[in-house]
């Protein structure tokens, strides 16, 4: 087909569809409903998928030991920066630091928040770590020295935007100098706040809650090359069988099985809307057909071939479908770009719409799917109207 041909053809569609505007919007509005659920819910499952693993990823440490107790507790500080304080011996980090296949072993010593100890913010989480072992805040430093002093302190991102690098911080009755701030990480260690391991002990026992010495929170391990994860976790296992132990593929596991319980539901009424939306566009296209005969008799008698009828009828539904699956899009990614401010899990997990490559291939599979449905649909009638015999279609029109 020639570009003049399909230009004239496109015309001749666009005659018909604006003919019947207000029939036509409705089946625009069923595809348009279609593509846009079915955009959002990918958009929804590339963003959770892709936060969980990078959130796992951005902590540098191939396991991660908790109290046993609090694996889902510390899933939710990793995952959405919620505030937590939890513990266990020390004695367990000196116990599987040992172990001969670990490359690196670092921990964090979680304190009770800013709320209760500093009056400069209104949330955040007191993060002690030791500066010699360290390997999970250092590679995030955006600003400030190598080496933290007596008093100072690093803030994460989160607790930046607050704070900024000023003198006058407030921490559990202490005065502190905030002389470096951490990239954004999209994990808990945004909301952070970093003091050297040394200076826990200026910190009497009771403007720290329900520490103790002698406790840690939280265990980070890098693995030696080579060797497997599984192997080590076994060995820690062994070595304490009382600890939580998540792997980079367990942290979000939790997340993961409650997003495939909600795809599913995506699904169902994914297909309920694609049924809705082919059985629209068959009555449309129908009723077009039955109105339509003797234009299509005369047509058909003055030399049109069928095909040419069905390019037609067909350019019909394909504008119709292509309007309805491009506001289809927008609609999709402004749910979620909107709901991302108001619903936890998306705002958290930074389920945001932008323009990426894999964004706008996501906006172009859901469009494909909702104008291949709208063909489908309008097919049927469409064959049956074109191979009619012309001074038949007249005579019955």
């Amino acid at each position: 087909m020639t570009p003049r041909n399909a230009y004239s053809i496109i015309a001749i569609a666009w005659k018909g569809v604006s003919r019947k505007m207000f029939r036509n919007l409705i089946l625009m509005l069923a595809v348009g409903l279609l593509v846009g659920l079915l955009t959002f819910a990918m958009l929804f499952n590339k963003a959770v998928e892709e936060d969980i693993e990078a959130a796992s990823q951005r902590l540098g440490a191939d396991i991660v030991i908790v109290p046993s107790e609090a694996k889902g507790t510390a899933e939710e500080f990793i995952l959405d920066s919620r505030i937590k304080s939890f513990y266990m011996d020390k004695f367990v980090f000196d116990d599987i630091s040992q172990l001969p296949d670990i490359k690196q072993a670092t921990y964090h010593i979680y304190l009770n928040t800013l709320s209760s100890g500093c009056c400069s913010i209104d949330e955040g989480q007191v993060i002690v770590f030791d500066q010699d072992k360290d390997f999970v805040i250092a590679p995030w430093l955006e600003v400030g020295p190598k080496h933290l002093q007596p008093g100072q302190v690093y803030v994460g991102s989160y607790v930046y935007e607050y704070l900024g690098l000023i003198n006058t911080a407030s921490l559990f009755g202490k005065g502190v100098k905030v002389v470096g701030h951490l990239q954004q990480t999209r994990t808990g260690l945004d909301h952070g706040v970093f003091m050297r391991l040394d200076d826990l002990n200026k910190i009497s026992p009771e403007a720290t809650g329900g520490y103790k010495a002698g406790k840690i929170s939280i265990i980070f391990i890098k693995v030696k090359d080579g060797v497997s994860t599984d192997k080590v976790v076994a060995d820690i296992r062994r070595v304490n069988p009382t600890v939580g132990v998540m792997t980079r593929g367990d942290i979000g596991a939790d997340v993961r099985n409650t997003l495939g319980d909600i795809i599913r539901v995506f699904s169902i009424t994914i297909l309920i809307s694609s049924l809705l939306a082919l059985l629209l566009a068959w009555s449309t296209f129908t009723v077009l057909a039955n109105e339509r005969r003797r234009e299509v008799g005369i047509l058909r008698a003055i030399g049109a071939h069928q095909i040419h009828i069905m390019k037609i009828f067909l350019a019909e539904a394909l504008l119709i479908s292509s309007m309805g699956g491009l506001a289809g899009v927008l609609i999709g990614h402004s749910l979620i770009h909107y709901l991302a401010k108001d619903f936890s899990l998306l705002r958290t997990l930074g389920a945001v719409s932008t323009i990426t490559a894999g964004n706008i291939t996501i906006g172009l599979i859901a469009m494909g799917v909702g104008i291949v449905i709208c063909l489908v649909g309008a097919a049927i009638p469409i064959l049956r109207l074109a191979r009619m015999e012309p001074l038949l279609a007249i005579k019955d029109a």
